[in-house]
């Protein structure tokens, strides 16, 4: 299946694309996808465990089954003060 992966703040710096294109197998889960994402992008590994994860605009847990032609944004927390 094909979906769509938005990627933001140092994501997307550690990457060096804010968007990649991928196919994923039918009834696969927003965990199989990090596992995918840190497979084809190491540097990915320690910035996926604590981000906020939505699926065409609304959040979801590493258990969700992914739909087709999904937009999936990958948010970091952010820190201020």
């Amino acid at each position: 299946m094909h979906v769509k992966v938005k990627l933001y703040f140092q994501l997307k710096e550690k990457v060096g694309s804010g968007e990649i294109e991928m196919e994923l197998p039918e009834k696969a889960s927003i965990l199989n996808l990090k596992q995918e994402l840190k497979s084809r992008y190491p540097q990915l590994n320690a910035h996926l465990k604590n981000v906020l994860v939505l699926m065409n605009q609304k959040i979801v847990l590493d258990d969700d089954l992914i739909k087709e032609n999904a937009e999936i944004s990958f948010l970091p927390p952010i820190g201020g003060g």
